[in-house]
């Protein structure tokens, strides 16, 4: 889609996203996101737009207006902006720009986390990565396909990742990755139906899995795939206890592929099946 206003030239694209019912509860989510060339004479002034922006300059300059204070980026940097309150932004130059509104889930916690700590103006250690999640955000908005809401919510966590892990390396100079390992900590608890890999999960925060599986050990005490585990007895556990699922249920919702599988494993570990521990008085 064109976008028409001042300053934003013709070859400018923006595309909008509606999120499910589902997608507003759990998940994070796109609402728009665009590839701007623009040229001196655009200054936007808003009141709000529900949502939280994130704009990476590929060329030129921009200026964001803080509490009177300009915040000027230029190419490869990136400008995030709390645009649930109001907001100003302008170049005196021109600029190539790509970015995305986005809101869900937790986000303006995590947000507000690395505006408080770094401010609204991250220079990244390789916005080669950062480019990669907004623009496979953009393209995907731009083909217009029913587009997975979990591939959007996790290409968002790794925007998350990225803008974290850079300025823990740049602020620092050592790796503090807990931030990093929080993020994919509730991304296990939010998809423990999934098929969890090593590879996945290092994938999320940019590390390989040999990497991530060190760092992961270190910040918990635990391995992956043990961690897995122990978050899929606590679920199964708590879900015996306060709801009437059948334990076949339950065996699928937290990412067991046959109900004598998850039994096995159940009793196993608890040292009684789970329909047994489901009739304990607690």
């Amino acid at each position: 889609m064109k976008c028409n206003e001042t300053g934003v030239l013709k070859k400018s694209e923006v595309y909008f996203s509606t999120p499910s019912q589902i997608a507003k509860k759990i998940y994070f989510y796109p609402i728009s996101a665009g590839h701007f060339f623009c040229v001196k004479g655009y200054h936007l002034v808003r009141k709000n737009y529900n949502s939280l922006l994130i704009t990476h300059i590929l060329d030129g300059s921009f200026t964001y207006i803080k509490d009177g204070k300009h915040i000027t980026a230029h190419k490869g940097d990136t400008i995030i902006i709390d645009c649930y309150k109001p907001h100003e932004y302008f170049t005196n130059d021109s600029f190539e720009s790509v970015w995305v509104h986005i809101a869900g889930a937790n986000s303006y916690e995590i947000f507000k986390e690395i505006e408080s700590t770094y401010g609204n103006l991250i220079k990244c250690k390789d916005a080669q990565h950062l480019e990669k999640h907004l623009f496979r955000i953009f393209n995907n908005m731009k083909s217009g396909t029913a587009a997975n809401e979990l591939n959007y919510s996790l290409d968002i966590y790794k925007l998350f990742i990225e803008l974290l892990n850079s300025q823990e390396l740049r602020k620092k100079g050592e790796t503090d990755y807990e931030d990093s390992i929080s993020i994919v900590k509730r991304y296990i608890a939010d998809n423990l139906n999934e098929n969890l890999t090593v590879a996945k999960l290092a994938d999320i925060v940019n590390m390989s899995s040999s990497h991530f599986s060190r760092i992961f050990k270190r910040q918990t005490g635990f391995s992956p795939y043990d961690y897995i585990l122990i978050s899929r007895l606590n679920r199964a556990k708590y879900l015996l206890q306060v709801t009437d699922m059948t334990v076949s249920a339950i065996a699928y919702e937290i990412g067991f592929n046959s109900e004598s599988n998850f039994i096995y494993f159940f009793t196993e570990n608890e040292g009684i099946s789970p329909g047994k521990f489901r009739k304990l008085k607690f």
